[in-house]
């Protein structure tokens, strides 16, 4: 069957009307072709009423046909009497009939006799052959079946100018959305939708307003990440050109040291960049995934990092933790909060990241010595490219939106808080167990 909702309507509506109109027409044709019946019924019936004394036929004189009348549509009126008749009847119809309606065969030819008791021994039987009478029935019906039939089609050609008109406002919000501007997209208007769409019109609209929004972070983000590349390469710029009047070799080593410093942090943030958009773009399918495992590998990755700050880098486990995810954005998330906390923690401080579970849940901890977060500071820590105000650390600003991305698209949820015993900031991570297989 067709897809199309205006053609299964069409259809449908089509088919119910066909189905009706056969149904009201056979009905129409049955109660016809009865009354007919029963009009012919009553019209022996009356005739034999209104015959006078004096005209009721007697065996020695029937009554003749006249002329003038088809003999296939004649009424035969003649007397039922058991004496012996000096003529021929015109029919042979038995004379022990009670009064009333009968179906005699006579001759091979079936009739609807009326039979009227006029006298002691004497009956009056009007009569009419069943073709006849079924003839003239069925023309009768027919005559009352022919509108209905050509109401039909009439149904038809309606019922789809009914499902036109009715679809019309879907047409118009299909142009309306194609005549969209596609950097910037509006809610379609509903003034006019049928109830029955204007849910999910309001769906529609509803996505079109988060599709608006991620335009405008997306091109929020773009025009931070020119602003963030433009900076550094500004900076290597002024570098290479203060390495070009270098006069001594010494002087040469010297200032190679920022050039390197500053390629590097262009990396990372290049890098960064490459993740996070690896990490929306990512559509792997998920499977069980060991977060201890993740952790020794980060914890592998990023030591020399916590060596040359002299930190205390520590990894606590509790035996394995399996969640839902893939292997490389969970490295990511952990990586990201990990780094955050070397490059935030003082020299000689420590950093300790925690793997355990608790209420059906694993839970991943990354504890610091930092400065902390200040508590209307926690959700701008999230946005693109946001550092913290008077921090030193040359970060991206991006490792926190990783996280959150990659936590938002396997269902986790990150929260971040002081510690208790210390300063320094918890990066909690939190995501359903699941069975390992």
């Amino acid at each position: 069957m067709t897809r199309s909702l205006q053609g299964r309507l069409s259809i449908g509506l089509s088919m119910a009307i066909v189905c009706m109109g056969l149904l009201a027409g056979l009905a129409s044709f049955w109660l016809a072709f009865d009354e007919a019946q029963e009009y012919q019924d009553a019209s022996l019936r009356q005739i034999a009423v209104l015959i006078p004394p004096e005209h009721w036929p007697t065996v020695e004189k029937p009554v003749a046909t006249p002329p003038d009348v088809d003999p296939d549509a004649r009424i035969v009126v003649q007397a039922l009497t058991t004496s012996q008749p000096s003529t021929a009847p015109l029919l042979r119809l038995p004379v022990h009939l009670s009064s009333g309606f009968h179906t005699v065969n006579v001759g091979g030819q079936n009739w609807r006799v009326f039979v009227r008791p006029v006298a002691p021994g004497k009956k009056l039987a009007v009569a009419q052959s069943t073709d006849v009478r079924s003839d003239a029935a069925f023309a009768s019906a027919l005559r009352t079946l022919l509108p209905l039939l050509l109401l039909v089609p009439l149904l038809i050609v309606f019922a789809r100018y009914l499902v036109l008109r009715s679809l019309a406002p879907v047409h118009a919000l299909a142009q309306a959305a194609d005549a969209q501007n596609a950097e910037y997209p509006e809610p379609l208007l509903a003034s006019d939708v049928p109830e029955e769409i204007a849910p999910f019109l309001r769906a529609i609209n509803r996505l079109l307003e988060r599709v608006r929004l991620l335009m405008t972070q997306q091109r929020r983000f773009v025009a931070d990440a020119a602003h963030e590349l433009r900076t550094p390469l500004t900076a290597l710029s002024l570098q290479a050109q203060n390495l070009e009047r270098a006069e001594s070799l010494a002087e040469c080593k010297q200032r190679l040291l920022p050039l390197k410093s500053g390629l590097e942090r262009s990396r990372h943030l290049l890098d960064q960049l490459l993740s996070l958009a690896r990490q929306q773009a990512a559509v792997a399918a998920h499977q069980p995934v060991d977060l201890a495992a993740i952790a020794r590998l980060v914890v592998e990755d990023l030591y020399p990092l916590a060596e040359q700050k002299n930190l205390d880098f520590g990894l606590e486990l509790h035996g394995a933790v399996w969640v839902e995810g893939t292997e490389a954005a969970l490295h990511s998330l952990i990586r990201n909060a990990v780094d955050n906390a070397l490059r935030y923690s003082p020299e000689n401080g420590e950093v300790t990241i925690r793997i355990r579970s608790a209420s059906e849940e694993g839970v991943v901890e990354v504890i610091d010595s930092g400065p902390g977060i200040l508590p209307e500071e926690s959700h701008r820590v999230f946005d693109a490219f946001y550092r913290l105000p008077d921090s030193a650390e040359g970060g991206s600003g991006l490792g926190l939106t990783i996280a959150r991305h990659i936590a938002d698209r396997l269902g986790g949820r990150i929260t971040l808080s002081s510690r208790s015993d210390r300063q320094g900031l918890v990066f909690m991570y939190r995501q359903r167990l699941v069975t390992f297989p």
